[in-house]
């Protein structure tokens, strides 16, 4: 599998256990992010590195049985040390 396929689905993994479970940590979750980083959540709201930072430290565990299915990853863009993948 393309390592930014893989990176997206090991991130979501992690995702689901803090929100879920409280598991890990906010800070070992926003490393895996570059500081360009850009997420667009189901609302359709865009979310930089800062405002997806603050949901993350506010949220761990706050979702009990959450359960995160990521599918159609797409690779838009891929240069040497990155990706833009859409799912």
């Amino acid at each position: 599998m393309n390592p930014y396929l893989q990176e997206v689905l090991d991130a979501h993994v992690l995702i689901e256990r803090w929100l879920r479970h409280g598991e890990g940590s906010a800070e070992a979750l926003m490393k895996r992010f570059a500081a360009d980083f850009t997420m667009i959540p189901l609302s359709g709201e865009k979310m930089d590195y800062p405002t997806v930072s603050r949901f993350f430290h506010h949220a761990g565990g706050s979702r009990p049985g959450l359960d995160i299915v990521v599918d159609q990853m797409e690779i838009i863009s891929e240069w040497h040390d990155g990706a833009a993948v859409l799912y």
